[in-house]
């Protein structure tokens, strides 16, 4: 995905069809705007939360490599 599209048509059909959840088009159609805002709002958390101000009151999460 990149930045300034991070939600396309085909990373929805992705996302649907490693979720095992067929969706009719319509659907799938509607899953762009929202996920859409939702990536763009963990993106601009992402980055504030990265700020120097938030390191002491928000713990480190390290997830085990697979």
């Amino acid at each position: 995905m990149s930045p300034q599209d991070p939600v396309t048509r085909e990373s929805i059909d992705r996302l649907v069809a490693l979720a095992n959840q067929p969706l009719p088009a319509e659907r799938r159609a509607r899953l762009g705007p929202m996920l859409s805002g939702l990536v763009t709002a963990a993106n601009d958390l992402s980055r504030k939360m990265t700020h120097a101000g938030y390191r002491m009151i928000v713990p480190i999460a390290r997830f085990p490599e697979r």
